[in-house]
C-alpha cells in the first residue's frame, strides 16, 4: 500500500455495489494512483475478496453490526463507500442501526463518506405509501449523516436493470416465453429508471471521489436511463427472449411473488413501490442527469448489460 495515497474503505467489496466501487478505481489508471482500496468483508476467503487482493486490495474483516471492527476497519480512511444489504436481514430496523454504525465512526476522522441509497417513500407521499420500508430504512440514515454534519456525497439509486427478469413467470411454452406481471396502477407504459450496478455503479462514484467540489454535501439520483415497461420487453426481445407484459391486481403479484420465495415484507413493499412510481416517479419527481457530470466515460446500455447477465443466460437456456 502506497503511504501517499488516501484510503478509501469500500463495504460490501464482495457484493454487487461494493465491488463495482472496488474495480472501478483499481482499474482506473487516474483513481489508483491517488487512492489505495481497503474492502471489507465478512469472510475474505471468499474468491471475490482474493481477486480484489490480487488486484492491489487490501482485505479487512468487519461486521456492521460491530463498531469495534468498524473502528479497525476506517482507520486512517480519508474516503468511505457504506452501502447496507436489506435483502441479507430482510429487517429494516436492522439496516438504519448498521447504516448508523458506519456514520457514527467515519464522523470521528473521514471527509468524504458516500452514502448509497434509495428514495424516502414515507417521506415523497406525506405517509399515504409507508411500507416500502427497504427504501425508508436507508433514507432514515440519509438523515442522520446530515445531522452529524458528516462530509458526504448520498447516492440514490435507481431500480437495478436485472430486477424485472428476475421477477418473470414462465409459461408453459416451447420455446420458453415469460410474462412480466406488475401491479396496478402501473402499464407498460409507466417509466423507470434503471442502472447496472456491476457495471456502472463504479463510474459514478468515481467521479464523485475525484470531483469532490462537485459532489461533497450533494445528493446525487443515480440512473442510467429511463425506460418504459415496454421499452425493455423490446430490448429483451431483441436478445431472444420471449416477454409480454401484464398488468395485474396487488394480490395476485403478491402471490406471485410469495410464491418464488419473496417474504411479505417485500412481497408488500415492491407493490406499494409500484405504486409510487406511477403516482410520483421514481425520484419523486425529480430527474437524475446532475449524476452524469460527474462521470469519465460511457455508461453501459440496457442491451449491454441484457447480453452480460447470468439472469437472462439462465432463461434462454431453460427448455
Amino acid at each position: 500500500m502506497s503511504e501517499d495515497k488516501k484510503l478509501l474503505v469500500v463495504f460490501g467489496a464482495t457484493g454487487i455495489q461494493g465491488g463495482s466501487v472496488a474495480r472501478a478505481i483499481l482499474a482506473d489508471p487516474v483513481a489508483s494512483k491517488q487512492f489505495n482500496i481497503r474492502a471489507i468483508t465478512r469472510d475474505p476467503s471468499k474468491q471475490a475478496a482474493k481477486t480484489l487482493a490480487q488486484h492491489g486490495a487490501e482485505l479487512v474483516k468487519a461486521d456492521l453490526e460491530d463498531k469495534d471492527s468498524l473502528r479497525l476497519a476506517l482507520k486512517d480512511a480519508y474516503a468511505v463507500f457504506a452501502v447496507t444489504n436489506f435483502w441479507e436481514t430482510f429487517d429494516a430496523a436492522a439496516e438504519i442501526r448498521q447504516g448508523m454504525n458506519v456514520a457514527d465512526i467515519a464522523k470521528l476522522d473521514v471527509k468524504h463518506l458516500i452514502w448509497s441509497s434509495l428514495p424516502g417513500i414515507s417521506r415523497v407521499t406525506n405517509h399515504k405509501l409507508t411500507g416500502v420500508v427497504h427504501f425508508d430504512s436507508k433514507a432514515r440514515v440519509d438523515d442522520y449523516i446530515r445531522q452529524l454534519s458528516i462530509p458526504h456525497t448520498i447516492i440514490t439509486l435507481a431500480i437495478y436493470a436485472t430486477f424485472f427478469f428476475e421477477i418473470l413467470t414462465p409459461l408453459p411454452t416451447t420455446p420458453p416465453s415469460y410474462v412480466l406481471a406488475f401491479p396496478e396502477p402501473t402499464s407498460a407504459q409507466t417509466k423507470v429508471p434503471i442502472i447496472d450496478p456491476t457495471a456502472d455503479l463504479g463510474k459514478f462514484v468515481k467521479g464523485i471521489l475525484l470531483n469532490p467540489g462537485k459532489s461533497l454535501g450533494q445528493n446525487f439520483n443515480v440512473a442510467g436511463k429511463e425506460y418504459t415497461f415496454e421499452d425493455i420487453i423490446a430490448i429483451a426481445t431483441g436478445t431472444g427472449i420471449d416477454i409480454s407484459f401484464q398488468q395485474v391486481d396487488k394480490e395476485t403479484f403478491k402471490a406471485g411473488m410469495a410464491a418464488k420465495g419473496f417474504p411479505d415484507v417485500v412481497c408488500e413493499g415492491v407493490s406499494q413501490a409500484a405504486q409510487y412510481i406511477q403516482d410520483y416517479g421514481y425520484f419523486g419527481g425529480a430527474g437524475f442527469e446532475e449524476s452524469h457530470k460527474v462521470l469519465l466515460e460511457p455508461l453501459s446500455t440496457l442491451e449491454d448489460t441484457l447480453r452480460n447477465s447470468a439472469v437472462l443466460s439462465q432463461l434462454k437456456n431453460q427448455k
